[in-house]
């Protein structure tokens, strides 16, 4: 009797060890779509669309429209006089 659970305290144990790499390995689900081109959210604004909507529809952060839509700076602001 003994052995018996003895060998079947080592079989979970190796299933239990066993199952846990393949549990952590799992990919996590992905809840936006890939990453939307800026091209692609000015083509939405420039369409008539408000950053909102452009936000909801192509299911991305507004920070994101926001930093396709505004015009870049070639000089940093301390530099140019």
């Amino acid at each position: 009797m003994l052995r018996v659970t003895a060998g079947l305290v080592a079989a979970l144990a190796a299933v239990s060890l066993g199952a846990t790499p393949a549990v952590a390995k799992t990919p996590k689900r992905r809840i936006h779509s890939p990453k939307v081109s800026c091209t692609e959210i000015r083509d939405a604004i420039t369409s008539g669309k408000s950053a909102d909507q452009v936000a909801k529809d192509l299911k991305v952060s507004e920070t994101r429209v926001k930093s396709c839509t505004t015009a870049t700076q070639s000089v940093h602001p301390s530099l140019a006089k």
